[in-house]
């Protein structure tokens, strides 16, 4: 059975988050600068990004052979 993709937030600028990643792709998503001030829009717009990712196991392949991994 496949791990689920998991969403973490990796950083926050304050109480902003700044930075999240996919657990499972480690596919990063970043804030745009217009959130800053807004830490609960932040937060949804990275989660939003998160759910639309494609976190397929040939993208994890992919990205892995392309830095080397394989």
């Amino acid at each position: 059975m496949a791990e689920p993709a998991v969403f973490i937030v990796l950083r926050y600028v304050n109480k902003t988050p700044s930075l999240a990643s996919c657990a499972k792709c480690q596919r990063k998503f970043f804030t745009p600068n217009t959130y800053y001030n807004d830490p609960g829009g932040a937060e949804q717009y990275l989660r939003d990004k998160f759910e639309l990712h494609d976190c397929s196991q040939a993208s994890i392949t992919t990205k892995k052979t392309a830095w080397g991994m394989s």
